[in-house]
Formats: C-alpha cells, sequence, structure tokens
C-alpha cells in the first residue's frame, strides 16, 4: 500500500508520495493552504491540485491512504467544516486522516513517541504527546500570538530598525541590510511598507531571513531576537513539561523541532536548547512532517485492524 503525506503549513504545502516501507518517491510543493491565507476555497483548491498530481505520480493504479496536515485545523469550525469535506472528497473511499499540522510535526519528529514537538514557521505552536493525552500550547495565530515564528522575527526586525533609525539603539548591520532589502531610499519610507503590509503574515514572515543575516553579521539587535524568540519557544515547551510530564517519569523529555526559522540553526537551536527546562533535551526530528500525518493513518489503521 502506497501513501500521500500532505504538510500544509503557513508558507507552502507539502506533498509527498510514499511507498509501503515509506521511502518518498516523488514530492511537490505549492503554495500555503492555510484558510486564513489562502481562503477556504483556495486552500480547498491547493489540496485538490496536489492530490490530483499524486493520484497521477506514484499513487496511480495501487491502493493507498491520505494524510491530511492542515495549519489552522481544528480552530476555526467553519473552516474546518468545509477542509473535511474536501479531503473526504478527495479520498473517495481510501482511507484518511485530517490533522493539526503540529501532530504531524510530532509524529515524524519523534516517530509517534512522547514528548513534545515545536513548530517555528510562519507561526509558532507546541504540542506534547503521553499516551492518550495531547496538550497544546501557543498557536494563538499572526494577530495575538505565535510567539518566536518567523511572523514575529519579522515584525520585531521592522522594530529593531526604527529603533537603529533614531539613536535608541546602536546602528549595525542589520539598519543596511533593512535599508537595501526593502528599497528604502529613506528611513520614514517603513512607515508606508509596514502600514501596507502588516496585515500579511506571509509577508512579514518573509522578513525572517533578514534577521538571520543580520545576526550572521554580529548585529546585536538581531542576536537579541534570536535570544528572545527562543525563551518564547522554551515557554511553550515548559508550559507542556509541567503540565504533562511532571512526575518525571519521562526524563529526559525529548523536545523535535519543525519549521524555517529553525533554518538558521545554532543562531537559534543553541540558545533554544539553552532556555529549555532542564528536564527537556533537544532532538533532530526523526522524519521529515510530510510523513507525520501518514504515521497517524497507519496507527489507526492497525488499531483497527
Amino acid at each position: 500500500m502506497r501513501w500521500l503525506g500532505i504538510d500544509g503549513g503557513g508558507t507552502k504545502t507539502a506533498f509527498s508520495v510514499y511507498d509501503e516501507h515509506l521511502n518518498r518517491l516523488d514530492r511537490l510543493v505549492l503554495p500555503t493552504c492555510h484558510y486564513a491565507q489562502a481562503g477556504i476555497e483556495g486552500a480547498a483548491d491547493i489540496l485538490r491540485r496536489g492530490v490530483s498530481w499524486a493520484r497521477e505520480n506514484g499513487l496511480a493504479g495501487t491502493q493507498f491512504g491520505i494524510g491530511f496536515s492542515i495549519c489552522g485545523y481544528g480552530e476555526n469550525p467553519e473552516a474546518d467544516e468545509a477542509l473535511a469535506r474536501c479531503a473526504a472528497s478527495l479520498a473517495d473511499g481510501c482511507p484518511y486522516v485530517v490533522v493539526n499540522d503540529v501532530e504531524a510535526a510530532w509524529a515524524a519528529g519523534l516517530a509517534m513517541a512522547d514528548g513534545i514537538a515545536l513548530i517555528s514557521g510562519t507561526g509558532s505552536i507546541a504540542l506534547g504527546v503521553r499516551g492518550e493525552r495531547q496538550l497544546r500550547c501557543g498557536g494563538w495565530d499572526y494577530e495575538i500570538g505565535d510567539e518566536g515564528s518567523a511572523g514575529w522575527m519579522g515584525k520585531e526586525l521592522l522594530r529593531a530598525f526604527t529603533r537603529q533609525c533614531d539613536g535608541r539603539d546602536p546602528r549595525g548591520p542589520l539598519y543596511d541590510i533593512v535599508r537595501r532589502e526593502l528599497a528604502l531610499s529613506d528611513d520614514y519610507e517603513i512607515i508606508p511598507f509596514a502600514q501596507a503590509s502588516m496585515g500579511q503574515r506571509g509577508t512579514i514572515a518573509a522578513l525572517c531571513p533578514l534577521v538571520t543575516q543580520a545576526a550572521r553579521a554580529g548585529d546585536t539587535s538581531a542576536l537579541d531576537i534570536f535570544a528572545r524568540a527562543a525563551r518564547e519557544e522554551a515557554d511553550m515547551v515548559r508550559a507542556i513539561a509541567d503540565a504533562l510530564f511532571a512526575d518525571g517519569v519521562l526524563d529526559p523529555i525529548p523536545v523535535t523541532y519543525v519549521g524555517g526559522t529553525f533554518n538558521a540553526k545554532e543562531l537559534i537551536l543553541r540558545p533554544l536548547a539553552a532556555a529549555l527546562p532542564s528536564s527537556c533535551q533537544l532532538v533532530a526530528p526523526r522524519r521529515e512532517p510530510d510523513l507525520g500525518p501518514v504515521l497517524i493513518l497507519r496507527s489507526q489503521l492497525d488499531r483497527m485492524a
């Protein structure tokens, strides 16, 4: 039996076809299917395009199951209902499951074992799993939450730029990088940019690599953004660890990570490891998040057999 794993995040939607041994055969990347960015119909269209591609590339003529992991699923009843209907229609009688992307991150990152998974991409969220119990932390969305995420770091970049502009903080590489990358001829042009862009999470999250550039150039403001992002992420982990693993049975508690902010590697991983509770240990993800919903589906099918 073959499998289609779908990782629908805030930046992109990845479709991976796997064989019966869970070796990836092919992969397609499309834009985000987050309903808050693509709209419900736009999200459904992305899923339809990806599933149609998979049926023609690796799944044709075979039995298969589909694992849908979708950012924001489980948070908006109207969107959930529409996406669940879309998934059922696309599965067309094949076994399938629909989960939030943080569940997929846990399943793939820890190979379905107890522990905590942290997503920090366009948004941020954490999930702890202990047996049949699950506890989520964060994921309050771009406008009021998602601390430590690319969207949050993009906002912090703009704030740091203004502080360097007017002398509240010393000017460093961040100032020149923002001027160059946003093509500003005058510092105050950042105001109309922000007015036009702050409501677009994708646009602001796309500024995160500029924080990385500035930090690698030694900018103290950028390095501080990474340090604060790590503390925000560690706070989510701490809340879950205290509530779900306080008895110390799991020692250390494995904490895995997924998402674009971790492309900065040691700039975020080092301060994150240092900020975690002493009961926790940061571990690299075992598999890619595309496989996560497939592992969840397989587990459900095994229990039903």
